[in-house]
């Protein structure tokens, strides 16, 4: 015969309390005397009583749930972001609930039936919101973080690496290291943490006297790191550094000097990367990069999601150099 599970009436029955009482207990909203807190934690403890998270999401018209949205979770970067965001929404009591958005849908399509689910709130990585789609949002009443992305246009929060920063160390590091003609490749041209870093670059670049850089701009992936360092040496041949947008994009430009162009990395070509994911410390890469401070973040986001403010904040964390191998060794470099 099955058990039958305890409710909130159970518990209050045995514990000698009223059920508002042990809905305050469960829902951390109002008094209760330490004494009744006490009565209900022993019979808590004694049938092992677990709230119903569904039962309290229907009474409070939210469940504690964050949905996570995604367009694209092939990158290795993503799924190490996602176990930390899903850990440290478990350690805040919270659960979580995966949305990914595969062409030709878009984020704006996904969010009617995001918002379906009563959420507390919405983190939005590989992706932007657009102004509908965050307005949506807005009116009822959940707040949305864009994590890695921000856009200029719309409501909502976001969290990002100061990717202009990390443009304008990436030119002052490859031009240290004695590069003369450098070049940039870019993932996809809108999204911003593309922009901000090639923005960083050639800003930096220009500032240092250097104009008319070679670039190439597509996707965030492997192989478009590989495909295009082969078409920009063929139409530059003197190009002897690269900064790529991201750290997949470096590996396919290290491996395409290697095996398709010829070429030695660092003598004749340096490499710089993006976000310092699993990939960039691989021996067969040892890949100079920012490294991006995904627990400061993703602390970030969360307290973004959970602060009882309509005003929409934008915060920008420092990331950090990393030296390896795919630039020459500098005096003094860590």
């Amino acid at each position: 015969m099955t058990k039958k599970t305890p409710t909130q009436k159970d518990v209050a029955k045995l514990a000698g309390v009223s059920q508002a009482a042990v809905s305050r207990f469960i829902s951390g909203k109002g008094a209760i005397s330490q004494e009744v807190r006490e009565k209900i934690l022993k019979v808590v403890d004694l049938v092992n009583y677990q709230p119903d998270p569904l039962a309290r999401g229907l009474s409070s018209g939210k469940f504690n749930i964050i949905a996570i949205v995604m367009a694209n979770i092939t990158n290795p970067w993503y799924p190490i972001v996602l176990e930390t965001i899903t850990r440290e929404l478990h350690r805040h009591g919270l659960q979580t609930l995966l949305f990914n958005a595969t062409p030709p849908q878009t984020v704006d399509d996904l969010m009617p039936l995001v918002l379906q689910y009563r959420v507390r709130g919405v983190i939005i990585t590989t992706a932007s919101l657009t102004s509908s789609g965050a307005d949506l949002c807005v009116r009822q009443g959940v707040p949305v973080v864009m994590f890695n992305r921000y856009s200029q246009i719309g409501n909502g929060h976001s969290v990002s690496t100061d990717n202009i920063g990390g443009g304008r160390l990436a030119a002052d590091v490859l031009l240290r290291s004695g590069s003369k003609e450098p070049a940039f490749l870019g993932g996809m041209p809108l999204v911003s943490t593309n922009r901000d870093r090639r923005t960083g670059f050639m800003e930096r670049l220009a500032e240092l006297g250097m104009t008319s850089i070679p670039q190439l701009e597509k996707e965030f992936s492997y192989s478009w790191g590989y495909e295009a360092t082969q078409m920009l040496l063929a139409r530059h041949p003197g190009i002897d550094a690269l900064f790529c947008a991201d750290d997949e994009i470096a590996s396919g430009a290290i491996d395409a000097l290697r095996y398709a162009v010829g070429k030695r990395v660092p003598e004749d070509v340096r490499v710089f990367g993006f976000d310092d994911h699993p990939v960039a410390s691989n021996a067969a890469y040892h890949m100079t990069t920012i490294r991006q401070p995904v627990e400061d973040m993703i602390s970030a986001a969360i307290e973004l999601l959970l602060q009882d403010s309509d005003k929409n904040e934008r915060r920008v964390l420092p990331g950090q150099l990393i030296y390896r191998g795919s630039t020459p060794e500098m005096p003094g470099a860590a």
